[in-house]
């Protein structure tokens, strides 16, 4: 620790090395050694040697505090690694809360830049682990909602962010959200029922179990998702949005099957969702 306090780090780095293959079961030069390579602005490695010493940790039977999974999710994002979104999901694995969720979803929207499909897929999830905030994150959830006519879904998350005080109606950011959703009145049920009974093509399908999803009708978004996957839909969308459904419901093992099912370039956020099927 000597040469590292006094900012040797390429020589602090070998001997943390070394003592990291003397001692290859113990994760302790390892997180020695991640330190060394983060200082010397090799962020990726340092990552991948968190990213050891963590594995280590689980296969010796020892849950890893909290802080070295967010040190290892820093270091990765520091170097831009797509490591770091499966730390991310690791972190809130173990560590499910509010914060967790929040920065770990926040760390794979920066890295990934999704399109507004799959924003509002992580978004959901965000909503779904009471990880939504400020108002930025409110700002694009109801915009993307409101984007797909889904004004219930958009209503909804509104009213329930003023609710819990995570934003304020006076923010003029609420406003100009307020202002897009004036008169765009949410569907009630018969309207519901005749889109459902009006739809013909794949896409239909899923916008219409968008807008149950949106009034909370989980069980009925799953059976338009289910209609829209055997009508042609993308398979992979289908199912995502399936899966969200049934997780929302409480339907663990249908949740899951349907969501190990979801591949191309929803698979990522598949797999967040399946961490909160597991773990809440």
């Amino acid at each position: 620790m000597e040469l590292y306090n006094v900012k040797q780090y390429p020589q602090a780095a070998a001997l943390f090395q070394k003592a990291a293959d003397l001692n290859p079961q113990s994760p302790e030069p390892l997180k020695l050694l991640a330190e060394a390579r983060n200082a010397q602005g090799q962020h990726a490695e340092g990552a991948a040697a968190l990213l050891k010493a963590l594995q280590l940790s689980t296969a010796a039977g020892q849950k890893p505090e909290e802080a070295l999974y967010k040190r290892a999710v820093a270091m990765a994002y520091d170097a831009k690694s797509p490591a770091a979104v499966e730390l991310g999901r690791q972190w809130v694995g173990a560590y499910p809360s509010p914060d967790s969720w929040h920065n770990a979803l926040a760390i794979y929207r920066n890295l990934n830049n999704p399109d507004p499909a799959a924003a509002i897929d992580i978004l959901r999830l965000s909503r779904a682990t009471n990880s939504l905030q400020g108002t930025g994150d409110y700002h694009i959830y109801a915009f993307e909602a409101a984007n797909e006519a889904n004004y219930g879904e958009a209503k909804s998350l509104i009213a329930e962010g003023l609710a819990s005080g995570k934003i304020k109606a006076s923010d003029p950011i609420v406003q100009e959200i307020q202002s897009a959703l004036k008169g765009k009145a949410a569907p009630t049920e018969a309207e519901l029922a005749a889109a459902e009974q009006g739809a013909k093509i794949p896409t239909a399908f899923l916008h219409v179990g968008d807008r149950y999803y949106g009034a909370g009708n989980y069980q009925k978004a799953a059976e338009l998702y289910r209609e829209a996957a055997a009508k042609g839909a993308d398979a992979n969308l289908a199912s995502l949005r399936l899966g969200e459904a049934l997780a929302r419901a409480g339907d663990k093992a249908g949740a899951t099957a349907a969501l190990s099912k979801v591949g191309g370039s929803l698979a990522e956020v598949a797999k967040y969702w399946l961490v909160y099927v597991q773990h809440g």
